[in-house]
């Protein structure tokens, strides 16, 4: 997918996604947006109200993987007017170069047309009519929002489309739930990676378990060995 973006639409996307505070440091595009985690973090910062991030656990097996990004597809990339095919999210769990670039390309037209739904009169916040969001136009003349996503603590309140900073202050209320949700996202990421633990010690267990069983036969072979002697 990428293959069909220019340079200039690739150094626009890398620099929309490095102005997004993201909950892990960017470091290769392919595997840091392979587990959906990042994606749907993409989409909370500009659309909070879309996405419940404790959803999407950070994962390291394909099966977790591509389940975030069919949640993500069902709960999420629908309302925006678009899914990721099956074909392409196994391309991105297994982190093949250029792929996710495509897919963000997408998303950002998608969202901006989503915003221009929403402050045409699509929605019922008053706020959404009273300040509809910008957009920029880069000079391939394709949508982009606006790259200054809000404050990542509010990232649940009912606020108008688009990456705007909000002033007030957050309710003790807001500021629990936020708490709640991070400590469920930290608890779904422990209890994955005790998952992920087991299984490298069953896999581990397997391992010893034939060993064993090639030495007893090794074994059986050097007595009857020695018996024919």
């Amino acid at each position: 997918m990428a293959n069909d973006l220019s340079d200039e639409q690739l150094r626009a996307i890398y620099a929309w996604i490095d102005a997004i505070p993201l909950s892990r440091p960017k470091k290769n595009m392919a595997r840091d947006f392979s587990d959906g985690v990042m994606l749907a973090e993409v989409v909370a910062a500009y659309f909070p109200q879309l996405v419940e991030v404790h959803n999407y656990p950070a994962a390291n097996n394909i099966r977790q993987k591509v389940y975030n990004h069919e949640t993500l597809n069902t709960k999420v990339l629908k309302k925006l007017g678009f899914s990721i095919p099956r074909e392409t999210i196994e391309d991105i769990v297994n982190a093949k170069p250029g792929v996710i670039e495509g897919v963000l390309n997408t998303l950002q037209i998608k969202m901006a047309k989503y915003r221009e739904r929403k402050a045409s009169g699509g929605g019922d916040d008053q706020s959404q009519r009273e300040a509809p969001p910008q957009k920029q136009q880069n000079k391939d003349n394709y949508a982009v929002p606006e790259t200054q996503p809000p404050r990542r603590e509010q990232s649940k309140p009912a606020a108008a489309p688009g990456p705007v900073s909000h002033h007030a202050p957050a309710s003790k209320n807001q500021k629990n739930n936020v708490v709640a949700s991070v400590d469920e996202e930290l608890l779904l990421e422990k209890e994955q990676t005790i998952r992920d633990l087991q299984e490298t010690v069953e896999i581990l267990e397997l391992k010893i378990a034939k060993l064993e069983q090639l030495v007893r036969l090794k074994d059986s072979k050097i007595q009857k060995l020695q018996q024919a002697r």
